[in-house]
């Protein structure tokens, strides 16, 4: 017999268990139905269908230059008309040094050249009678000279020299009376003009003296023979006024112009260069300048980009480096901007591979076509490379296709009558949406999943 508390747990359980049959039959009725009701469908039809590689990267500028100044010299700065940021035109001067010692080496070349070019043209010009006049005057002299030193000089030009020294001492000692006169009077102005006179005098009575003492010398044969040098030289100078110069000379003197010429263009050209002109629109990405101080060293002074084309650097795996080749499109996606899209090119392909982390990838660097304004460097970008692309095919959500474990073989499941049937089916190229099919469907076949399945298999039912 069963006590009373026995009775009570055999009840329990007895009432349990028949809430757990029920409970396991009224999930299976609901799974069935929902296997009759839960079928995903979609009408085949045709499109295009790209096949991409994709990869993210950061957008870099395509042109990045650091500007210097043209001149090596420790000048410093004199002017800086830009800060970071600052958008720029081609032809806009950024920075100029101080450029007065510059500017004065110029005007020195600018002399220079002026002055070989005045003894170019001079050694090229005719010869003056009135110097043809003088370099025989010289001539005579010097033969003179060598006579006077080789038989002496006459009592004649003794005393002619002698005349002309006590001439130039008389005009010597009356200019002196009369600055002693004028002093006196206290007419100092007048004193003043006088001393030029007087130092001219000084300097004519001292060659009139050496000339009366020259004419009183004895005959010396060695003197005379010295003096033909004398005779020689001016000689030499009269055959040069009568014949013209020389093609050695007129080459030196060509030489020489050519020289200044070279020498002007190089001070114009540091004068030039002591400015930081734009060379191509763009965004100051640097400025490493201050003002009254030399330009650092190590460091350039100016940072330029070109924010009008950017090009994308990515990494693409060694598995999928095979379908990229040069010139391929590609559409960039910014995490920044999304909304947007920017179209580019695959420019080129990195020969040689690098392995981080065990993973072997190819640099690839793509440009871009065109930006907007709202782009910035070192933005983060997603890039797709179309390696492949297929028109007017029939296309079959990815959903609708199961492959067999065994075989490898894939079939999507037509929907007729109501019913599931699976067909054998040949696919072409696959994104992350949709597939290729190549045979085995056709265009407005319906493709349809049981989605309950799963559910069927847990509570028992299913294959």
């Amino acid at each position: 017999m069963f006590s009373r508390r026995n009775l009570i747990i055999l009840l329990v359980v007895l009432s349990l268990s028949g809430a757990g049959g029920a409970y396991y039959w009224q999930q299976r009725l609901a799974a069935a139905r929902a296997a009759r009701e839960a079928i995903r469908q979609e009408v085949v039809a045709r499109g295009t269908i790209l096949s991409l590689v994709s990869a993210t990267g950061s957008l870099t500028p395509e042109a990045q230059v650091n500007l210097y100044f043209g001149v090596a010299s420790p000048l410093p700065v004199r002017e800086v008309n830009v800060v970071i940021g600052q958008v720029v035109k081609k032809g806009d001067v950024l920075a100029q040094l101080d450029t007065g010692d510059l500017e004065l080496a110029v005007k020195q070349a600018e002399q220079a050249l002026g002055s070989a070019q005045l003894a170019l043209a001079q050694l090229k010009a005719p010869p003056r009678p009135e110097d043809i006049a003088v370099a025989e005057a010289n001539l005579k002299l010097a033969k003179a000279q060598v006579y006077a030193a080789s038989v002496g000089n006459s009592s004649e030009t003794v005393q002619a020299a002698y005349l002309n020294l006590r001439l130039a001492q008389n005009a010597l000692d009356q200019t002196h009376r009369t600055m002693d006169d004028l002093v006196s009077r206290g007419r100092y102005a007048e004193k003043k003009a006088l001393e030029a006179q007087e130092d001219q005098q000084v300097e004519a009575a001292r060659i009139a003296d050496l000339k009366y003492h020259e004419a009183q010398q004895p005959p010396n044969p060695n003197r005379a023979a010295a003096q033909m040098a004398g005779v020689e030289q001016a000689q030499a100078t009269l055959d040069k006024l009568k014949n013209g110069p020389s093609a050695d000379d007129v080459k030196i003197a060509e030489l020489q112009v050519s020289q200044a010429e070279a020498a002007l263009e190089l001070t114009q050209n540091n004068l030039k260069d002591a400015k930081i002109i734009v060379l191509f629109d763009g965004v100051v990405a640097a400025v490493n300048l201050r003002v009254g101080e030399p330009a650092a060293s190590g460091l350039p002074p100016v940072t330029l980009a070109d924010v009008s084309r950017f090009h994308l650097d990515i990494s693409v795996d060694e598995v999928d480096v095979a379908r990229v080749a040069p010139g391929q499109p590609v559409t960039v996606t910014l995490d920044a901007l999304p909304d947007l899209f920017f179209s580019g090119r695959v420019d080129r392909i990195a020969p040689t591979a690098s392995a981080n982390a065990g993973v072997v990838s190819y640099a690839v660097r793509i440009t871009l076509a065109a930006t907007d304004a709202l782009v910035r460097a070192g933005m983060t970008a997603t890039a797709d490379i179309v390696v492949d692309e297929a028109r007017d095919v029939v296309l079959v959500p990815n959903w609708a296709i199961r492959r067999d474990r065994d075989t490898g073989q894939a079939f999507v499941g037509i929907l007729k009558n109501g019913q599931i049937e699976d067909v054998q089916v040949e696919l072409g190229l696959r994104n992350d949406q949709f597939s290729e099919v190549k045979s085995g469907v056709n265009e407005g076949d319906v493709v349809a999943v049981n989605t309950a399945r799963e559910q069927l298999r847990f509570f028992g039912g299913g294959q």
